[in-house]
């Protein structure tokens, strides 16, 4: 059988974990622009731009703490189509082989993690002389996530039913818990500077969020007992026995995902999955000990601060985000099952064609005689709440060097979707039309260390916070990739004082004089 026969089995693990990245190469970028809201709304306010209007940006993470990834091209290559000949079949499609990916055996519990952001339309626009700002943003987010999966179960959905290694064999106590989500975002932030007292300044910011679930699977698999098994008239099919199944699984419907649209009714009623309100908070604090370097000359008002240039020499923030919940509670489109069975057999027959979420569900539920529409059930799912503190430090001249951490915090619930904690440090040369930043992080929750690379460059911005993952170096467990394209406006230089202008007869008489 298919690996997608066990991951359908254990509880709908279809999926692979994953979360919201944080862009650490140029999330703390005086440029970021709306970018930077995400990390903290405070940046909102004394903005280096007029106007900030984001077009596209995207993001992709991957990282686990089971399997490596040891093939002979890497990951760019597969993406840029470049992989060498030798490594292609006759039709010069890539080949994949088993041998590629290595096993990491220790007997610990296993995660994985993949997801990404997708960054819509969006604009920041700073006035009333760049003391308030406001931000309008949009966002569709998947966030994923497979945890606490033990060694035996790791190795089932990784090889499938078929690996003659894990057949005739008793799995006791297996546990794993899924959260799959993707639903879409629009936020107003609002940026204001509360303190300017020559050295010392002060801003704070918030966002609110309208969210709109779109699609959800989960699962908890708990103190499972099973038991691969050959069919005896046909070797090449299995089936799968479980003598101890105690699990709770979930899900919307495949209407609630077809029915997306941007009606109100649907962004802001009772038409889609779920729904609910969020929010995040921040504040960042500028020491400006040569303030007075920063100033510009201005018609009538005498002098006052540059909004083109960056003043600080050093800057902290500290955010709290993702404040709040997803309600799935439109019961036309939200299901819950809590099963608990002594025993109960999964077929080959029953699985054999289910090659989609909705055919997968249904193959679930035949299998365990159960209807989900006979009594339909609302859950809720907590966003990656987190808290964040940065501190960037101005070097002289173009350069900068920014340290933050980013803690999550929610708990183990499986039902919470898990923020990824990291420490990293940047480096990074920034001017108005280049930037280019080296991040060193301890990510995946502090348990592997990181090199990314991230440039931008005009209105591009392009970056990896996992190089080594991207271009294959060494043996990783993981793998980044951002983008972005926007539209920047910089404020304009104070207009020059208007020259004394005389009528054609008074210069007359001037010079008769």
């Amino acid at each position: 059988m298919s690996n997608r026969f066990w991951m359908i089995v254990v509880g709908l693990l279809a999926c692979v974990q994953g979360r919201a990245q944080h862009w650490l190469g140029v999330s703390s970028s005086n440029y970021a622009g709306t970018n930077a809201l995400f990390l903290n709304p405070a940046h909102a306010a004394d903005s280096r731009h007029k106007l900030y209007i984001n077009l596209v940006g995207n993001d992709i993470f991957l990282a686990n703490n089971y399997i490596r990834w040891v093939a002979p091209y890497s990951i760019f290559g597969i993406m840029t189509n470049t992989v060498p000949k030798k490594y292609r079949s006759e039709r010069g499609a890539i080949v994949w082989k088993e041998e590629y990916y290595q096993e990491r055996l220790n007997g610990e519990r296993k995660h994985m993690h993949a997801g990404g952001d997708l960054r819509g339309p969006s604009l920041l626009y700073s006035f009333n002389n760049n003391r308030f700002a406001i931000g309008l943003t949009s966002r569709g987010r998947y966030a994923m996530s497979l945890t606490d999966v033990t060694e035996e179960t790791a190795r089932v959905i990784r090889f499938g039913t078929d690996n003659k290694d894990l057949q005739s064999k008793d799995f006791r106590n297996q546990q794993a818990q899924l959260n799959t989500n993707g639903f879409l975002e629009m936020g107003m932030t609002l940026g204001a500077v509360v303190a300017d007292y020559d050295e010392h300044f002060l801003k704070v910011g918030a966002t609110v969020k309208r969210l709109v679930g779109v699609y959800n699977v989960h699962a908890d698999l708990r103190n499972t007992d099973h038991r691969i098994v050959v069919e005896s008239l046909n070797r090449e099919r299995e089936f799968i026995v479980v003598q101890n199944l105690d699990a709770t699984y979930g899900y919307t419907t495949g209407a609630a995902f077809d029915n997306i649209g941007l009606s109100p009714k649907f962004l802001f009623g009772k038409a889609s999955a779920g729904g609910s309100w969020g929010a995040d908070l921040g504040v960042v604090y500028e020491y400006r000990p040569e303030f007075n370097e920063y100033t510009r000359k201005v018609p009538k008002r005498g002098k006052e601060p540059d909004p083109n240039k960056n003043k600080y020499k050093f800057r902290v923030s500290a955010a709290i985000t993702d404040i709040g919940r997803l309600n799935y509670k439109n019961l036309n489109y939200t299901r819950e099952i809590d099963v608990q069975k002594v025993r109960d057999e999964f077929s080959y027959s029953e699985f054999n064609m289910a090659n989609t979420t909705p055919l997968a569900v249904a193959a679930v539920n035949r299998s365990l005689s159960i209807n989900p529409d006979d009594a339909p059930r609302a859950f809720k799912v907590g966003l990656p709440l987190a808290a964040n503190v940065s501190f960037d430090y101005h070097h002289s001249g173009p350069w900068y060097v920014n340290a933050i951490w980013v803690q999550g915090l929610r708990g183990k619930n499986y039902m919470n979707i898990r923020p990824q904690s990291v420490l990293a440090v940047t480096p990074r040369y920034e001017t108005r039309w280049l930037e280019v930043s080296a991040p060193v992080s301890l990510y995946d929750n502090y348990r592997a260390v990181a090199v990314g690379l991230a440039a931008r460059v005009g209105p591009l911005m392009i970056g990896t916070d996992h190089f080594t993952g991207i271009f294959g170096i060494g043996k990783p467990q993981g793998a980044d990739l951002y983008f972005g394209l926007y539209a920047p406006i910089f404020h304009r230089k104070p207009k020059e004082a208007i020259r004394c202008w005389f009528p054609p007869y008074e210069k007359l008489l001037k010079r008769k004089r």
